[in-house]
């Protein structure tokens, strides 16, 4: 999965399950950060640009594909990359940080640094 499709990725999970959009992800695994603008019905992922749209099952980016995304249990989501065709798995609750693993069993570590509200 490439990596502005894996931050809004957490960045969604994150959204979800707080109800709030992150307004700086910090990756921890290249010591970037990543800033967000709330959206009401999504976000926009400032580095690359994409104001993606969440819908219950998905998450709408601005080409017309779709990540398809959904919460599972009290803080793991599951889903699929439209690009490579790869699951992915994550953790993480309305807390400070979320982790994503794709199928090679890589893991990529997320902070959540501030909040925005939509």
């Amino acid at each position: 999965m490439r990596s502005e499709l894996r931050r809004i990725v957490a960045a969604e999970a994150q959204r979800r399950r707080s109800g709030r959009c992150p307004a700086v992800l910090h990756a921890l695994g290249t010591g970037e950060s990543f800033a967000f603008v709330a959206r009401e019905d999504g976000f926009v992922d400032a580095a690359s640009g994409m104001a993606v749209r969440a819908e219950a099952d998905r998450i709408l980016l601005p080409d017309g594909t779709a990540i398809l995304f959904a919460l599972d249990g009290d803080v793991g989501f599951a889903g699929c990359d439209p690009v490579s065709r790869e699951r992915f798995t994550g953790r993480g609750a309305a807390g400070a940080s979320v982790t994503i693993y794709d199928v090679r069993g890589d893991h990529f570590q997320y902070a959540t640094l501030e909040w925005e509200t939509a």
